[in-house]
């Protein structure tokens, strides 16, 4: 009997890996996909409805499944190269192919005096067949490396001997070497040669010099009717094209480093872990704590994590979830003396929070990620939003034009009759659901008589001017009933309270969106899951505000 409900919406339509695994949480599939929402769909019939009957292995596997994990990267050569590196961590057993140790290659620039370009490999325990000064790479596309390779040893002139010969060989007749071995050219000009080289497998400003100059070659042959001259260029600089794309998930330096995404949504704490070992992204883990009454759930999740015998680091992601929750994650000095740490650790937690985290841990691990370190976190923080967020939250990022995904709306409504009894609301929703400890309710104090633009002012005002007072967190995007006027009262409103947050309005009737500094109102399709949230926000404050509005004139009339 399968053990997974399959329900399609919970995975995106991007590229990505992902990681079956069975009730015990142990891997028992990797695979790869252009978009994950598909191709895992392939595995069954329709959601919820069993696996389908393709094959005899592929309906066992299904059957096996209790959940399905996933890691969202940027493209498919880093989705081939993570799928190899992870096949190789945990060894699936229903998995064919790609448990060897063989890796993708690199190329490699020797440590000689006139260096040579050769292929690399990486062996078993992750170190390279050969002593090289620098490597590139990897590369996915053995056929274009080989290409590549071929062309800048021409290009850039450098030998391919394995020894000095005594006399120039024939690829110093051809033109395609200085020849070296007979002092046609000396050392410091070879080692210029080899200096652009590397510009250009580093995807450096030389790089795109020479990518402009065979552009030029090419529309040159064409334009000359040679098409067979301008097709060849044409491969060459398709070659070359594969050392711009950079990829995340394995690097060349032999480090052992950690990358961490935390994400509080609602009462939990959401963790996404990236673990690389010998500069291979090869281990995945996600973690999901009560945060409880934890002042810095955080740090204890860290320091129950990196305690002595938590098995690099931990017993099993049940057991450090259920200590953190707990509030039983701070391990004492003296067991922290024999922590095993990686190389380095980087999260996305400020900067205060990292030093008190090396001051516990008594060394200088955890880091604040800058440059490539801040591009690897992203594929956690990637992961995480599209494993963890509501579907309808990211498509309004998405149709908002939004930096980051409304995970926190909170949603202003005005109530009154004739100015009689005039009351505002305010309503929160987290991750496309109602929050009601953060719903609040407000008498309008400073309008007289029927002024819906003011007294949204007012009310904006005083919730994020109190806000600010007490340190409360403040919601990703700030949703007002109505039209231009209440959108631009609302604006005034934070201006007055000295903070601007991402804003809009949602007028009745035709349901546009009107938003700061766009001129044309924004529609959606009236079945689009970001208007349906918007919706609810609206129809959930009215609510409110209408029942508070009711019951300040029964009162009134009591009385």
């Amino acid at each position: 009997m399968m053990g997974l409900i399959f329900e399609r919406s919970k995975y995106p339509e991007v590229p990505g890996v992902y990681l079956m695994k069975d009730v015990s949480g142990s891997v028992i599939y990797v695979g790869k996909a252009a978009s994950l929402r598909a191709r895992l769909s392939q595995y069954f019939q329709q959601p919820g409805f069993g696996p389908k009957p393709d094959s005899i292995k592929t309906h066992v596997l299904v059957s096996q499944i209790s959940s399905i994990d996933f890691v969202v990267v940027k493209d498919a050569n880093e989705a081939l190269i993570l799928e190899s590196n992870l096949i190789k961590s945990y060894q699936p057993k229903y998995n064919m192919a790609l448990k060897d140790a063989k890796h993708y290659s690199y190329l490699a620039i020797t440590a000689e005096e006139f260096p040579r370009l050769l292929l690399a490999r990486k062996n078993s325990s992750g170190r390279f067949r050969i002593k090289a000064a620098r490597f590139f790479g990897p590369f996915v596309e053995g056929a274009k490396r080989e290409v590549s390779a071929r062309y800048l040893r021409k290009l850039f002139r450098i030998r391919i001997c394995r020894k000095l010969p005594k006399k120039e060989c024939l690829q110093y007749h051809l033109g395609a070497c200085d020849a070296p071995c007979i002092g046609k050219i000396s050392a410091q000009d070879y080692g210029r040669n080899v200096s652009a080289l590397c510009s250009v497998l580093g995807g450096n400003g030389e790089a795109k010099e020479l990518m402009g100059s065979l552009r030029a070659r090419m529309k040159e042959a064409s334009d000359n009717l040679d098409y067979e001259k301008a097709a060849a260029v044409r491969d060459q600089m398709q070659s070359l094209r594969i050392f711009f794309e950079r990829q995340r998930v394995e690097k060349v330096r032999r480090t052992d480093e950690d990358f961490l995404w935390f994400q509080r949504i609602g009462g939990m704490l959401h963790v996404q872990m990236l673990r690389s070992r010998n500069g291979v992204m090869g281990r995945v883990e996600r973690h999901s704590v009560a945060v409880k009454e934890q002042e810095d759930p955080e740090a204890s999740f860290c320091l129950q994590y990196y305690q002595p015998g938590s098995g690099t680091n931990a017993d099993t992601p049940d057991a450090v979830d259920a200590a953190v929750s707990a509030g039983t994650g701070r391990p004492s000095p003296d067991a922290l003396q024999s922590l095993a740490l990686p190389d380095a650790i980087y999260t996305n937690l400020p900067a205060e929070a990292v030093v008190q985290l090396n001051s516990s841990l008594r060394s200088p691990v955890f880091r604040v990620p800058k440059g490539d370190k801040s591009k690897i976190l992203e594929i956690a923080a990637g992961s995480l939003m599209y494993s963890e967020f509501d579907p309808a939250v990211l498509r309004l990022k998405t149709e908002l034009g939004l930096q980051n995904p409304p995970l926190a709306i909170e949603t202003f409504d005005i109530s009154t009759l004739f100015g009689e009894e005039s009351v505002g609301s305010m309503v929160r929703f987290v991750n496309g659901q109602p929050d009601k400890a953060g719903y609040r309710r407000f008498r309008i104090k400073g309008v007289e008589g029927q002024d819906d633009f003011a007294m949204m002012k007012e009310v904006v005002f005083r919730r994020y001017c109190r806000l600010m007072d007490e340190g409360g967190p403040f919601p990703d995007l700030v949703l007002v009933d109505g039209g231009a006027g209440q959108l631009h009262a609302a604006m005034d409103g934070m201006d007055e309270a000295g903070i601007r947050l991402p804003v809009a309005a949602i007028a009745k009737k035709e349901e546009e969106i009107y938003l700061p500094e766009r001129l044309e109102t924004l529609r959606m399709h009236k079945s689009d899951t970001a208007l349906l949230l918007l919706q609810r926000c609206r129809d959930e404050a009215h609510r409110f505000a209408v029942g508070y509005h009711r019951l300040r004139r029964g009162k009134r009339m009591e009385s």
